[in-house]
């Protein structure tokens, strides 16, 4: 049958397939709906006879249990009244027929009871017990199912209809929905069928809706689309190998291997190898236009095979090739060698670049070189002597460096040694004075015992100034003590410059302690805001020399002799950095002295005591030293600041010096 279906058309199918589904699914719910029907009317009948023959068993009870047949028959005739009973049977407890009602299709009772259910001839058998307090017999209901029957029929007429109704509407239904889908699809079958016999260029199939056909029809669109760019493609490639090829001005030629003639060649082949047409071009061979020897005196024939046994391989070969015109010149042309085509029958793809004026300009060039070669030999020579003089200049100034920035240290610690005496001459020079004064009361007091003019007086006044002297003594020694534990600590720390663990503010102020005395003759000032407690590991060597360096600029470059301040101000950045600022409100930098300001020997002061290395020194130690970097910023008229960042822990890799 499904055979049969597929060689039917489109159309057919759709409606055979409707018509059939839909009168299958009529006769099947008609099926279901009869037999649900009648079960449900047997099952109502039932339950009415069931509640029918309770009603007359209670109302028989007594006439029953008194053997009274005439009022159960009385009971039994009221029934005549109900179309579907067909007769009414009571029996006594032993089951004999005690008295009973019957219609006219049925003849009598049974004389014994008889089973309950659906009986022969269309009726239906109810049996309930009589009872008065206890079972004095039983009744028995017979109903006819005719009703119930005739009520199926009217049903079954009523679906048949319907569903000739239904397969009619089914069956237009299906011709309406035949015309939406094979219709869409005849007309993209028109359309194919156009295009297979003429241009496909511009049709188009129709785009009727969102449904499969129409997306199909979108999907053969698309298909065109891509044949329409395909087709354009094809016909710009055409036009690009006709100009690439046939008119371009580089000459190519096609060979063939296997007959060691050429195939096709284009106007600029044809010129210049001189054969005056294509034609007879064409007749020629690798030896027609080739020099009997190559460069290295090969024979040409032999000098081709390898180029072309590669290039046959797959190998793309780029060579140098002598040629020969039918007059008798030659000229020099490099060769781009590719092979293409069917592995049957591979062919050549010979380009060709003139490369006569490029050898002629590379032996005038070669000429020229080994001219060139003897003037360098000489000069080499010459620079030789020179070079070795240079060395010898340049060592000279980068001993001369070193010596500077041993100096500047030096100069450096000759300035903290000067503050140190500075600082000692009070200490010591009241303690002395103390002392003196001291040893001059010992000897009045020895006298004065001696000559026996000691009074207790004079004693007691003796002991209070000498009490007075120590504790002055102690307080002068302690406060020389004090400098020289600080001034030590900043002497070693620039003369070892050892790594160790410090607090920042307790170096800057012991650094600031040091230039005291140079302070002081000064109508500057110098502020130090550095929050106690940041603590460091790192070289406070080099930190003190920074430091110092920056501050000394900034007096003598930045505020002259006009009264100014100095800030040294510290902060922490991060966890793992400190940023530290020396600035000055003096007269600035100028712009374009920023970019050289930590060069090597530069200064404004040159012949004013001025080195031109304290900044690069400062700049050496912040970089090699303590890791960090060092910027500046300045404006002429409105001071500057050196703003140092360095790690809380000195790298490893740093070292210092």
């Amino acid at each position: 049958m499904i055979r049969g279906l597929r060689t039917l058309s489109i159309r057919t199918r759709l409606l055979a397939v409707i018509g059939a589904v839909t009168l299958l699914a009529i006769t099947t719910f008609g099926a279901i709906a009869l037999v649900s029907e009648r079960d449900a009317a047997r099952d109502a009948l039932g339950s009415e006879q069931a509640a029918l023959a309770t009603l007359v068993a209670n109302r028989s009870a007594a006439a029953l249990l008194f053997g009274d047949p005439s009022l159960a028959q009385e009971n039994l005739d009221a029934l005549s009244g109900i179309a579907h009973v067909q007769a009414a049977c009571l029996y006594d407890n032993e089951g004999r027929l005690f008295t009973g009602y019957t219609t006219a299709d049925v003849t009598a009772c049974p004389q014994t009871r008889s089973a309950a259910g659906v009986v022969p001839g269309g009726s239906l058998v109810v049996e309930v017990p009589v009872e008065l307090d206890e079972i004095v017999g039983s009744l028995s209901l017979r109903s006819s199912l005719g009703p119930v029957e005739a009520r199926l029929r009217e049903q079954a007429e009523t679906w048949a209809a319907a569903g000739a109704v239904g397969a009619v509407l089914a069956l237009v239904l299906a011709a309406l929905l035949e015309r939406l889908i094979s219709g869409p699809i005849r007309r993209v079958s028109a359309v194919v069928e156009s295009i297979d016999t003429s241009n496909a260029q511009g049709r188009r199939a129709p785009v009727e809706g969102d449904d499969e056909v129409s997306h199909l029809a979108e999907a053969f669109n698309r298909m065109l689309d891509r044949l329409d760019e395909q087709t354009r493609g094809l016909k710009l490639q055409a036009e690009y190998n006709e100009v690439l090829f046939k008119r371009s001005p580089l000459p190519v030629i096609v060979v063939d291997p296997r007959a060691n003639c050429m195939v096709d060649c284009n106007e600029a082949a044809v010129a210049i190898y001189g054969w005056g047409n294509r034609d007879a071009t064409l007749n020629t061979n690798a030896a027609d236009v080739s020099t009997p020897l190559q460069y290295d005196g090969t024979p040409s024939e032999q000098a081709s095979v390898p180029y072309t046994v590669a290039a046959l391989a797959g190998q793309a070969q780029v060579y140098d090739w002598r040629h020969r015109r039918p007059d008798g010149t030659e000229f020099d042309a490099e060769v781009h060698l590719t092979r293409f085509g069917p592995e049957e029958a591979p062919l050549l793809l010979a380009s060709l670049f003139d490369v006569t004026e490029r050898k002629a300009a590379a032996a005038a060039l070669q000429r020229l070189n080994e001219a060139l070669e003897s003037r360098v030999a000489e000069r080499t020579h010459d620079l030789a002597a020179s070079n070795a003089e240079l060395s010898a200049t340049v060592e000279q100034l980068r001993r001369a460096q070193v010596e500077l920035v041993r100096s500047e240290r030096l100069a450096s610690l000759g300035s903290l040694v000067a503050g140190v005496a500075h600082e000692l001459n009070t200490p010591l020079g009241s303690a002395l004075l103390v002392a003196t004064t001291l040893g001059d009361g010992i000897e009045e007091l020895r006298r004065k015992l001696d000559t026996g003019e000691l009074k207790r007086s004079t004693l007691d006044t003796f002991l209070e100034q000498q009490a007075e002297a120590q504790a002055l003594i102690v307080r002068n020694a302690r406060r020389a003590a004090e400098l020289i534990g600080r001034f030590k600590q900043v002497a070693v720390d620039q003369t070892s410059e050892q790594r160790r663990r410090f607090d920042l503010a307790e170096v800057v102020d012991e650094i600031i302690g040091t230039l005291q005395p140079r302070l002081r003759k000064t109508p500057h000032q110098v502020v130090v805001d550095i929050a106690p407690g940041l603590a460091m590991d790192s070289y406070p060597g080099p930190l003190g020399q920074v430091v110092t360096n920056l501050v000394l600029n900034a007096l003598l470059h930045g505020l002259g002799d006009r009264p100014g301040e100095v800030r040294v101000v510290a902060s922490p950045l991060d966890a793992d950095h400190v940023a530290l600022s020396v600035s000055d409100d003096g007269v600035g930098i100028p712009a374009e002295h920023l970019p050289r300001i930590f060069d090597p020997f530069f200064t404004t002061k040159l012949g004013e005591g001025g080195s031109g290395l304290g900044l690069h020194i400062v700049y050496s130690l912040v970089q090699r030293s303590l890791g960090g970097r060092i910027d500046v910023e300045s404006r002429s008229g409105h001071g500057a600041r050196f703003t140092v960042v360095m790690p809380v822990n000195a790298p490893k890799s740093a070292e210092a010096g």
